[in-house]
């Protein structure tokens, strides 16, 4: 039987992505954990595409793509489908591609469909895909690369050394480093914060209450700062019990406000700002008019990101942040709590 998607299907389909790709062989290394992450994502993105198949009560398979405007029309793109190897040969892919694309002819009147595969075209699945009408692209080729190697390649650097090749200026902040940071703001400063809740986030540790206590002191300095904290459902549910969170949360001082936000609010309000911060950000202007930004990578425990002095790129986060700030005071963008001085 097949229908759209229930959260409770994840699970399942959870285990049998990962074994599939085990079993393909093709370098890519997925854990449940992993997989559950990507079919969660694609839950929230597109679950009325988002089509399983159901035998004896159990998932067996599933079918879901991503919607993207092109020049000639809309398009399925990103498409993933997999079926559990118990069940090959059975036409459970074919009956899931058949309920997918009707529902996206008749709901989004969609006019290709294109996305990634691999293995000889003479083998499965390429050949399965020949077998229903898709095409191999002759002139498209993709493109992937370390995101840490480009990013060394455009200016910026992991390693504890200023750059000054092009006029471009980065440098490796340390835990101490960055509560220095925040410690030292004060009246006049202004600093935009986005807490975009990883795992380490709020940890019970000396680390990280120092952490936090330096940007409670930037508060109590009257420094301006605008701490925006998000994460899906599950994460703010986890800090609700959580201590450094209360304390953060109860410290609130001066003209500082704390903004609370569900991460798809964001994400289906401003894309392409919640990618450019997604990985944490503090951006800032001091009263003395020079500007920096923190760029949270978190690449090794040596060193946990970059500070960014280039200007062109100060400018491109300021403007995200501002986008992101504007569509919130005019109520495009809920918050699901505000915090502020009493």
């Amino acid at each position: 039987m097949i229908r759209l998607i229930e959260k409770s299907d994840i699970d399942e389909l959870a285990k049998i992505y990962k074994e599939l790709y085990d079993n393909a062989d093709i370098g890519e290394n997925w854990t449940v954990e992993k997989a559950y992450d990507l079919l969660m994502y694609w839950y929230e993105k597109q679950k009325d595409l988002f089509f399983v198949d159901i035998e004896d009560n159990i998932p067996v398979g599933a079918i879901v793509s991503g919607i993207k405007t092109w020049f000639d029309g809309l398009r399925l793109v990103d498409t993933e489908i997999f079926v559990s190897n118990k069940c090959q040969k059975k036409h459970i892919g074919k009956n899931l591609m058949l309920a997918h694309l009707k529902e996206a002819k008749v709901k989004y009147n969609v006019k290709m469909i294109e996305f990634h595969t691999y293995g000889e075209e003479s083998e499965f699945p390429q050949n399965w895909y020949n077998r229903i009408g898709f095409e191999k692209d002759e002139e498209l080729i993709i493109m992937h690369a370390d995101v840490e190697n480009v990013l060394n390649k455009l200016g910026y650097s992991t390693e504890n050394t200023l750059h000054e090749e092009d006029n471009i200026k980065t440098v490796g902040y340390s835990y101490k480093d960055l509560n220095k940071l925040y410690s030292n703001l004060c009246d006049g400063d202004t600093a935009y914060i986005f807490d975009m809740l990883p795992e380490y986030a709020y940890l019970d540790n000396e680390l990280e209450k120092e952490y936090i206590e330096s940007r409670i002191t930037a508060m109590k300095n009257m420094a301006n700062v605008k701490l925006f904290i998000i994460g899906n459902k599950e994460k703010l549910n986890k800090l609700k019990n959580n201590k450094l969170f209360e304390y953060t949360l109860n410290s609130v001082a001066g003209n500082s406000k704390i903004y609370i936000i569900r991460e798809e609010e964001i994400k289906n309000k401003c894309v392409d700002e919640f990618f450019q911060l997604a990985q944490g950000l503090y951006y800032g202007e001091r009263k003395d008019g020079t500007k920096e930004a923190f760029r949270d990578l978190w690449i090794n425990a040596k060193d946990i990101g970059i500070m960014i002095k280039e200007e062109s790129i100060l400018k491109y986060i300021k403007s995200s942040v501002n986008t992101i700030e504007k569509k919130i005071y005019s109520g495009e963008i809920k918050v699901e709590y505000l915090f502020e001085e009493k």
